[in-house]
């Protein structure tokens, strides 16, 4: 092949050529599933306003977590929302029953990640997720927690929640837990 120009070397050739007309549907196309995509992905990842969650609510009347003057109450909690709508359910399970208000209907309820906010009796509760539960010795690590007392101490309260809304007084330590695993979210689709 020695003084071969390349002249009469095969050139390669496409069998069709993509005109523009083609070229510029193909792109709509493809940007229409990614806005699709990218739709279902955000909802999917969103705040949710619907499900489930089961937990704990916890009364202390001596005003922290592990006072040993007045009362103390255990309850079951479930929460069932609907559309940022829905109650909070609480059932007596050990001590005194303290709470006057067992059944409490919330609004504009929403889950993240993060943490999880309603409002009842036009008081906004936001309730933290939280990795490491110093206050019971980790035993409700990976919970969403809010807890405030009167006289607890700093990391003790965690989030916003008010023991009025269930009738109880203002010197009450409160703490609801809500297990991730427990959960039960849907979102609506």
């Amino acid at each position: 092949m020695a003084g071969n120009s390349g002249t009469n070397r095969n050139a390669l050739t496409p069998a069709r050529q993509v005109n523009g007309k083609w070229l510029l549907l193909l792109s709509l196309f493809v940007i229409i599933i990614s806005i699709v995509f990218v739709g279902y992905a955000f909802k999917a990842l969103g705040p949710a306003s619907n499900g489930t969650l089961f937990g704990t609510m916890f009364v202390n009347e001596g005003g922290n977590a592990n006072a040993t003057s007045g009362a103390v109450a255990s309850y079951n909690v479930t929460l069932t929302a609907q559309r940022g709508t829905g109650s909070l359910l609480l059932t007596f399970l050990s001590g005194k029953d303290l709470v006057q208000n067992h059944l409490l209907s919330f609004s504009n309820y929403s889950i993240t990640t993060t943490k999880i906010t309603m409002v009842i009796s036009e008081y906004a509760m936001t309730i933290p997720w939280e990795d490491n539960d110093t206050v019971w010795n980790h035993h409700f690590n990976n919970n969403y927690i809010a807890s405030w007392g009167p006289s607890a101490p700093g990391a003790e309260i965690r989030g916003q929640v008010a023991g009025s809304v269930f009738g109880l007084p203002t010197r009450d330590y409160v703490e609801f837990r809500f297990a991730a695993q427990s959960a039960n979210v849907a979102h609506g689709y």
